[in-house]
């Protein structure tokens, strides 16, 4: 595919990803496809992750992560309960680890679309669960059993994880975007650094920061200013003090790196209504932009800085 080919499924997503009627399976793909002609394994292994399911041992972003209702079926002589809400603190402390306080959901997004659109609570068992019933019951006086274990939450919960994975892909995708004409791409770093802002970066990747960034420097995103009238004066100072350490990164992509984790946090805390989760995820990525390069005058600047950030979560909170 030529460049002007490629640059056409960017404008693609930019065109589409606000529409409510494109399907969101769609729209991975063709991220799915920017991430290979970009060169991003970060977007590449995100898209496909969501489109094929998240395979065990690989971490799960937040917004797949939630507290479900915990349910037991039990007997108890002659008497049956079924669907007994229970709390994990009830469950004895040897086989507690075994059971996990949050729900991972693994599966492809199409899957969870279709689990959300149906009419009754749906439930998951645990893979230890079944582990769980029978030794807990090996707990229990005569007659006792713990017969399973097993989440359960409404179709309305799933249809919020869905829609979840739709706004981070709008997120992602107006930040890949930003700045970039028309008829070009992103670099690779400006988009392994998008995605790992609104994702977290994959179990596989190791911080590499360089590679091309021709054309970010001088675009704006360097420039923008805190219009948000809650960030305290040392929060903006602090921004001041992290730009002024760019010209003592002498490599030109380097410092291109470091000028965009700069300005992703500003966004972040700039913000009408800041997520401290966003801002906790920009902080840290500029702190390993930092430590990449080996910039000792960027990674001081960030060391200094962390009370002062983390003063402004506290108020967040």
């Amino acid at each position: 595919m030529s460049a002007v080919g490629d640059a056409d499924i960017l404008k693609d997503l930019r065109d589409q990803v606000l529409d409510e009627s494109q399907s969101l399976v769609g729209l991975l793909r063709k991220c799915l496809a920017l991430g290979t002609v970009t060169g991003s394994e970060e977007l590449r292994v995100w898209a496909n992750n969501e489109l094929k399911g998240y395979p065990e041992g690989v971490r799960v972003p937040e917004y797949r992560q939630l507290y479900a209702q915990l349910l037991m079926n039990s007997v108890s002589g002659q008497f049956h309960a079924t669907g007994q809400q229970i709390d994990r603190l009830l469950i004895p402390e040897d086989l507690r680890v075994l059971v996990p306080e949050q729900l991972h959901l693994r599966q492809p997004v199409g899957e969870l679309a279709e689990m959300a659109s149906r009419e009754k609570a749906i439930t998951m068992t645990g893979p230890t669960f079944p582990i769980v019933a029978s030794r807990w019951s090996q707990q229990l006086p005569m007659f006792q059993d713990v017969l399973s274990l097993y989440w359960s939450m409404l179709p309305s919960t799933i249809s919020g994880i869905v829609d979840n994975v739709r706004t981070t892909l709008v997120e992602i995708v107006i930040d890949m975007a930003k700045d970039v004409p028309l008829d070009k791409l992103p670099s690779k770093a400006q988009v392994d650094s998008v995605v790992k802002v609104h994702v977290g970066p994959n179990n596989q990747y190791e911080v590499n920061v360089g590679g091309n960034n021709s054309g970010v420097i001088g675009q704006g995103q360097g420039f923008t200013q805190i219009q948000n009238q809650s960030v305290s004066t040392e929060l903006v100072d602090l921004i001041g003090k992290l730009r002024a350490t760019l010209p003592e990164i002498a490599d030109d992509e380097q410092r291109a790196d470091a000028e965009q984790a700069i300005a992703d946090f500003e966004e972040s805390v700039s913000e009408d209504d800041p997520k401290p989760d966003k801002i906790k995820r920009r902080w840290a990525w500029l702190e390993r932009v930092g430590t990449a390069i080996g910039s000792a005058v960027l990674t001081q600047a960030v060391k200094d800085g962390a009370p002062v950030v983390m003063d402004h979560l506290q108020l967040l909170m």
